[in-house]
């Protein structure tokens, strides 16, 4: 049982997970971008869930403006080149599980 539980770990769990991570090998996602493409609200802890199935999502740090003008600073996420084929993997059996 245990051994089933690990394997599924490593599976994407919901059609969530799927477009989130579909968005991140497209390019730099911010938070805002995520929420559209994904849904949801929580961001941050849907990427942890990518990340505990050996994803490597790196947030990178940039800058820009508001609508008023003001300088923010904001964070992307960022699919690493090294995850390509385990993000394709997943996604192929995401799909092939019909889920």
């Amino acid at each position: 049982m245990k051994k089933d539980a690990r394997r599924q770990a490593k599976r994407l769990n919901s059609p969530r997970q799927l477009r989130a991570l579909i968005a991140l090998q497209q390019g730099p996602q911010t938070v805002r971008s995520l929420q559209d493409r994904a849904g949801g609200n929580t961001i941050p802890e849907l990427v942890a869930a990518l990340r505990r199935k050996g994803l490597v999502i790196l947030t990178e740090e940039r800058c820009g403006q508001d609508r008023d003008g003001r300088t923010v600073s904001y964070g992307t996420y960022n699919l690493s080149p090294e995850s390509a084929e385990l993000a394709d993997q997943l996604i192929e059996e995401f799909v092939s599980r019909g889920a």
